[in-house]
């Protein structure tokens, strides 16, 4: 089993889109069993897949604070598609900040106990952490349960400058979780003008962290998708996203591995 946080620290630049996108990708179209963890108190994960737990359920807030059992089995949803379940966020989590670690009030270590029980009993290829725009206890924790972080980047000044305060976050968690690594920043909204296509050369050529050669294309069919509570796969099939989140998944399976990994006798590895 492989825990993936998808994560950046500036919003709008696609992460829930990427999360709710990637787990119906490898849960339909790949048929691999895949758990969303929805650790957003903005909820949107949840709500596209029209989760409403009422107060009386267990939600990630619910886990993070040691008020449910970590075990999955007893607190995961079903969604309307075959192979891919969730834990659900609530606005509970907009309480929970790094002081509730620091103060033991939140085992950090918990989602990390999860994917362990996960992986004992072989329930899911796949646990991926929708992570809000903030390293906050639920991020933290996510990343400490976390074999690979995607981080993806709208293509603009802000967002650019931000990757170093994600690769430094990621570093720092390292310290505790050795075995996380940055799988690649994924390019979202894509366009194709002079501004865009300048600022991806420089992110490619910079070095600061490994990126996809996938990109996904800016269309109106992602919108359309979020008022639709659809994946994109199912909304609009035939569009530009749909075909690039597809290709993006194929590649994060299936990496492709350049002359000089050849030479060395190796494959691309992320940070």
């Amino acid at each position: 089993m492989k825990a993936i946080s998808i994560l950046n620290l500036k919003g709008g630049v696609g992460k829930t889109v990427t999360a709710v996108n990637m787990a119906h990708i490898l849960a339909t179209v790949h048929k691999k069993r895949v758990l969303l963890v929805d650790c957003d108190s903005q909820c949107n994960a949840t709500e596209f897949f029209g989760l409403r737990p009422d107060e009386d359920d267990v939600t990630l807030d619910n886990i993070l604070l040691g008020e449910a059992e970590p075990y999955y089995q007893e607190n995961v949803y079903k969604t309307d598609y075959t192979g891919l379940d969730m834990i659900p966020a609530s606005d509970g989590l907009m309480d929970l900040d790094m002081s509730h670690i620091s103060d033991g009030r939140i085992h950090g270590r918990v989602l990390a106990e999860l994917c362990d029980a996960i992986r004992e009993d072989d329930a899911y290829d796949y646990v991926i952490f929708d992570c809000p725009p903030a390293f906050n206890a639920a991020s933290a924790a996510a990343l400490l349960a976390s074999d690979e972080v995607i981080v993806p980047i709208k293509l603009d000044a802000f967002s650019v400058r931000g990757l170093a305060n994600v690769r430094r976050q990621i570093e720092n968690i390292k310290r505790i979780n050795r075995e996380v690594r940055i799988a690649g920043a994924l390019i979202t909204m894509w366009r194709n003008v002079p501004v865009v296509l300048e600022a991806e050369g420089s992110l490619r050529d910079c070095g600061l962290l490994p990126v996809f050669g996938q990109i996904i294309r800016r269309t109106d069919k992602v919108d359309e998708m979020t008022f639709r509570q659809l994946p994109i796969m199912v909304s609009s099939p035939t569009s530009a996203a749909a075909k690039d989140y597809l290709a993006f998944v194929q590649e994060y399976l299936e990496p492709p591995v350049t002359m000089d990994e050849v030479l060395r006798g190796g494959s691309g590895d992320g940070i």
